[in-house]
């Protein structure tokens, strides 16, 4: 009885087991390539299997529809973010703008000032123009003093012309009031005198 038994589950063993290097359990055995497209036809060939592909086709497309309908709002939503941010950099600007110029006529009262004031006067209002001049500079305000420079008729403006030997004719001799830019944008041309020989 135990023989038969061995035998028994050594059989059921070789019909369970893959043989080494053989097919795999659920694949046919011997079953060659012109078979497995035929039984491949027969399954597409069953009652359904032509909806049922439609709409694995129609789901395929849909999916792709709503991929590339996402990747267009990420996009549209990077470009929002993006022109938000360079609009409310402009609103910054514009509302320094207004602030630094308010600033102006500030400066040019200490430049009259020390250009009037001598000794220790001069040397506090000095301190004090140095000290409101580092604020207004950190903020992205640079003086424009061309004396000596070509006249540039972009960020000077001519309010006179005189004569001097030591300089190129259409240079700057003097400047009468500095000029300003903010962040290279011009916010006040400079007033100069420039040289025309001759005159």
């Amino acid at each position: 009885v135990r023989a038969r038994a061995a035998a028994k589950s050594t059989a059921r063993a070789a019909r369970t087991t893959r043989p080494s290097g053989g097919p795999p359990l659920d694949r046919k055995v011997g079953m060659s390539d012109e078979d497995e497209r035929t039984e491949v036809a027969a399954i597409e060939a069953t009652p359904g299997h032509a909806e049922l592909r439609e709409e694995l086709e129609a789901v395929t497309r849909r999916a792709e529809d709503l991929a590339d309908r996402l990747k267009r709002s990420q996009a549209d939503y990077e470009n929002l973010l993006k022109r938000s941010a360079r609009d409310a950099e402009a609103v910054r600007e514009a509302a320094n703008d207004g602030i630094l110029g308010a600033l102006l006529p500030v400066l040019d009262d200490f430049d009259h000032a020390l250009a009037a004031l001598e000794g220790d006067a001069a040397a506090g209002v000095r301190m004090l123009r140095d000290n409101l001049w580092k604020v207004l500079a950190g903020a992205g305000l640079e003086a424009i003093f061309p004396v000596g420079e070509p006249f540039d008729p972009y960020d000077h403006e001519v309010v006179g012309q005189a004569n001097d030997e030591a300089l190129n004719d259409g240079s700057v001799k003097e400047v009468v009031q500095t000029g300003y830019w903010y962040r290279r944008r011009l916010l006040r041309p400079a007033k100069v005198i420039v040289v025309k020989r001759g005159v």
